[in-house]
């Protein structure tokens, strides 16, 4: 949101599931994303971004998996994952619509090695 200040959130890794939840490595929810915003605590941001390397572990609608990565820079925001100005994959489905990019069911942002 306009102004809205970041949040540092570190981990290794973290989860996309099909409930929109964000989730740590313990499975609890760091944040939930609806209505195009990730609510993490009480504050609501546009999009969360992950410093690199990171690799992507995703699995399709279809249940076909695959790797992509690594990656210097990755956000998640209007329902899709980027990195820089690349649209790489949509995370939800009711964006699905309006692209023919890929779309995931979960998405894992691995710490590269």
């Amino acid at each position: 949101m306009h102004g809205e200040l970041p949040v540092l959130i570190r981990g290794a890794y973290f989860r996309i599931g099909t409930d929109g939840a964000l989730r740590g490595p313990d499975n609890a929810i760091a944040a939930t994303y609806a209505d195009g915003f990730w609510q993490l605590a009480q504050r609501r941001h546009r999009a969360f971004e992950c410093g690199g390397p990171v690799c992507l572990r995703l699995t399709g609608v279809d249940g076909q998996r695959a790797e992509l990565g690594p990656f210097d820079f990755v956000k998640a925001a209007e329902g899709a994952i980027f990195t820089h100005d690349t649209c790489l994959g949509i995370h939800d489905a009711r964006r699905s619509t309006l692209s023919a990019l890929s779309l995931w069911k979960e998405v894992v942002f691995l710490s590269a090695p």
